[in-house]
């Protein structure tokens, strides 16, 4: 068995084929849909679309939609987390509004 860089292969049509038969609750189309931002909108691999599908298609509960609620987003990637000092300067900040003393002068 060879190691081949394209496999697994997408098949979209059979996996919509396959979510019309095992949901038929579900608009084949909304998947489509979904399946279409999923592809365009983030580098999202065929295999883990397919994960994804094959997980929801087995959750009762699950609908097309929540695909999109599970794919983080890119902003998020590309933003570095604050550093220590962030969470310093917050607490000491807090700590002086909660001795600062009112002037008793006025």
């Amino acid at each position: 068995m060879t190691d081949t860089p394209d496999l697994p292969r997408p098949a979209t049509t059979q996996l919509l084929a396959l979510a019309e038969a095992s949901r038929p609750d579900w608009p084949v189309h909304q998947l489509a849909d979904v399946l279409a931002q999923l592809r365009c909108s983030t580098d999202m691999s065929w295999g883990r679309v397919l994960v994804a599908v094959a997980q929801l298609i087995a959750d009762p509960a699950g609908e097309p939609r929540d695909l999109l609620a599970g794919v983080p987003e890119p902003w998020r990637h590309r933003r570095r987390p604050p550093g220590p000092e962030t969470a310093h300067r917050g607490a000491a900040a807090a700590r002086a509004a909660l001795t600062h003393q009112p002037d008793s002068t006025t």
